[in-house]
């Protein structure tokens, strides 16, 4: 492909702008393989495309999208393999919770996968002991949200993107919350569970689970990295374009009964 003749893996990082934005989604198609897909690796993208691009025009938030659609594939593989945890930490657990204690000049961290209860039972001889401290001496700020909510009010803030796009995305992200309560109804918590369940489990009930899986479709990931290369490649950038949805399954919901395609426009801030 010609950006690759640009961003090969033995040369130095470009400089120009427009070769900026292809190395950086030469990145991230290499990374777009769910055994590379993780928390860790998708917010070391969000910092390298920050540290790498300083103008936050509609090529830096076309690139914010691919890296928001990364997380959300990563986010259904989780659910698909009933990593309820892994989900809950993309989707809603906050990264950085800050306890503020009265009388304390510096707040504390609170442990990610520890019920307050169980992180400060130290304080008190009892558990509604515990609670009435908490209640009373401590407040809570949420310093860093799951990264899938912080990447939504991103986008939204941004002002380049219709209602539309985020009705896809809310629709995306409560199929997987569905999914995963199922999941959690079932008993299982995490992909040995789930593993136990599909083996044991009657031809019938498998196959309404699987029916609630999550697509995992690479198409909108793909058709906006070619969109962008087609874009950082011309004379110039344009603040305006549609992306045109798949023809097949989208979103896990099969949205082209009558042939026609949903579109995602997006728009100058203030449109």
């Amino acid at each position: 492909m010609e950006h690759q003749i640009l961003i090969g893996e033995n040369r130095e990082k470009p400089t120009s702008r427009n070769n900026l934005i292809l190395y950086f989604h030469y990145l991230l198609d290499k990374k777009s393989n769910y055994f590379f897909l993780n928390e860790d690796t998708l917010e070391n993208l969000l910092d390298q495309l920050n540290n790498l691009v300083m103008i936050k025009d509609v090529s830096y938030w076309l690139t914010v999208v691919r890296i928001n659609e990364l997380s959300l594939l990563c986010t259904e593989n989780y659910a698909n393999n009933g990593e309820i945890t892994l989900v809950g930490d993309l989707l809603l657990n906050p990264r950085l919770v800050l306890i503020h204690v009265r009388g304390q000049n510096r707040p504390l961290i609170k442990k990610r996968h520890t019920p307050l209860t169980e992180q400060f039972r130290s304080v008190a001889d009892s558990f509604p002991g515990v609670v009435q401290w908490l209640k009373t001496e401590t407040s809570l700020e949420t310093k860093t949200p799951a990264l899938l909510p912080f990447l939504h009010e991103k986008l939204k803030e941004s002002g380049y993107f219709r209602k539309e796009y985020f009705d896809s995305l809310d629709k995306r992200k409560t199929r997987i919350a569905e999914l995963t309560r199922f999941l959690s109804a079932a008993g299982i918590t995490d992909s040995l569970d789930l593993y136990r369940w599909r083996k044991n489990v009657r031809p019938s009930d498998r196959e309404l689970m699987e029916s609630r899986f999550c697509c995992c479709n690479l198409d909108r990931f793909l058709e906006l990295g070619h969109q962008v290369r087609k874009l950082a490649q011309g004379p110039s950038m344009p603040a305006r374009f549609q992306i045109r949805e798949s023809d097949k399954w989208n979103n896990g919901i099969f949205v082209n009964q009558n042939r026609s395609r949903a579109t995602f426009e997006i728009q100058n801030p203030g449109d």
